[in-house]
């Protein structure tokens, strides 16, 4: 024996569709609440901070609906209310149907609950009635809990604006799906909407989306408008997101109510048949009036201060760095490779094949680390060298060893140089 039974129209089939999808944008389970005049449909998401509820009038908003207490229930019993839990993919296959397939159309809805203490299981049954005859029903094991609401006073909301939903869903269209929050204040007799998001860096690539994006809507724009001026009030951009999209599908005006940041934020609207929908939300910000939105990436940058040193700034913001630093001069012609590290630290002289390239065409000034031929020195000065270097060969006989301070002398004239000027 069923405790309540409802029936629905096509229309409200469609409808309660939608509210199924607004409902999945926050948790994956919807909770039903069955009374003797209303019927409710609430989810809370895992943080706690977001709460939808979705109010149907029992007379105005169903075609049939009767609740009533079981027969085994006792005058002892609270029988004033019904609740319980499922999984919201498991309602949305339900009531998911293609519109544009006539054959399969649904034309009537009955929902009922069987909870029976003998049995183990509970079930929600939902029949379908779809033209030529064709009926479905579907049973849906279900979980008895106490449902959650959330508690707004609107008493002591002292700021709220009230406009229709068809201009929003034409400014959220530009919020990346990548900002968290929204930022709401008004200024100047505009309204400024600002989606953000604190992280600048997503693992080591920089988002490439913009990590800001603000509307500004006219004052006048509202139905109406009652804002404290410079009030900033952030909450999640995708639950607004959620919220505004199925407003515009009932093509309803929306109203948002709050007090001061981080107390919370009501957006309701309703519809003409008799179903009331409220959104709880909760709220960051300084009730001090400042900004909760982050400065842009560029903006949140300080300059380094002054220095002795200072580099010239290009004109161009996007032209890249240049490789080399600024204060050493720019080389016309590319330095010769090093000295490889295989030459014989006792030899005087290069190898013939280990010369470095481009020996005779360097130019002195252009590297003042390296050793090179210095022919600014007088040439019996030069003689006198090449001498006593002569007589310490000479000393050795055939041993090649010139000692330490042979050793010492670091290599600076091919060997057919030198040959040549011992020749002559």
């Amino acid at each position: 024996m069923p405790t309540w039974n409802l029936t629905l129209d096509p229309k409200a089939v469609a409808q309660v569709h939608d509210i199924l999808v607004c409902l999945g944008r926050f948790s994956e389970t919807v909770s039903i609440e069955a009374r003797r005049n209303k019927f409710i449909l609430t989810t809370l998401n895992s943080s706690k901070s977001a709460y939808a509820s979705f109010t149907f009038d029992a007379g105005r908003y169903f075609d049939k609906y009767y609740f009533g207490p079981a027969p085994w229930v006792g005058q002892q019993a609270d029988d004033g209310c019904f609740t319980c839990r499922i999984y919201n993919k498991a309602l949305l296959s339900v009531f998911k149907s293609d519109s544009k397939d006539k054959d399969t159309a649904i034309e009537k809805c009955e929902i009922s609950v069987q909870d029976r203490p003998q049995k183990a299981q509970c079930r929600l049954v939902v029949k379908l009635t779809c033209r030529h005859g064709v009926l479905k029903t579907y049973k849906l094991t279900y979980e008895s809990v106490e449902v959650m609401h959330a508690l707004f006073d609107k008493g002591l909301a002292s700021n709220r604006w009230r406009i229709s939903s068809k201009p929003l869903k034409e400014f959220i269209e530009h919020f990346g799906p990548r900002t968290e929050q929204l930022d709401i204040y008004q200024e100047n007799g505009r309204a400024t909407f600002t989606s953000y998001t604190e992280k600048i860096v997503d693992g080591k690539e920089i988002l490439k989306q913009p990590l800001h994006t603000s509307v500004a809507i006219g004052t006048k724009e509202f139905e109406e408008f009652c804002v404290e001026e410079k009030l900033h009030i952030a909450f999640s951009v995708k639950d607004f997101k959620a919220i505004i999209t199925h407003a515009d599908s009932l093509n309803a005006s929306i109203t948002a109510l709050y007090s001061k940041p981080t107390r919370p934020l009501q957006i309701a609207y309703e519809s003409d048949n008799g179903m009331l929908c409220e959104f709880t939300l909760m709220t960051i910000g300084d009730h001090r009036g400042g900004s909760v939105t982050p400065a842009p990436s560029i903006a949140r940058t300080k300059p380094n201060a002054p220095d002795d040193r200072q580099t010239p700034t290009p004109s161009n913001p996007l032209m890249p760095p240049p490789s080399q630093p600024l204060h050493r001069p720019r080389q016309s012609r590319p330095s010769p490779p090093p000295p490889k590290a295989s030459l014989d630290p006792e030899s005087l002289f290069f190898p013939e094949d280990e010369s470095p390239s481009g020996w005779d065409d360097r130019d002195e000034r252009e590297e003042e680390d390296l050793l090179g031929w210095d022919g600014s020195e007088d040439n019996d000065l030069l003689a006198s060298k090449l001498n006593r270097i002569g007589k310490m060969r000479d000393a050795g006989g055939d041993n090649e060893d010139t000692g330490d301070d042979g050793a010492a002398v670091p290599p600076t004239q091919r060997s057919s140089h030198f040959r040549g000027l011992f020749d002559d």
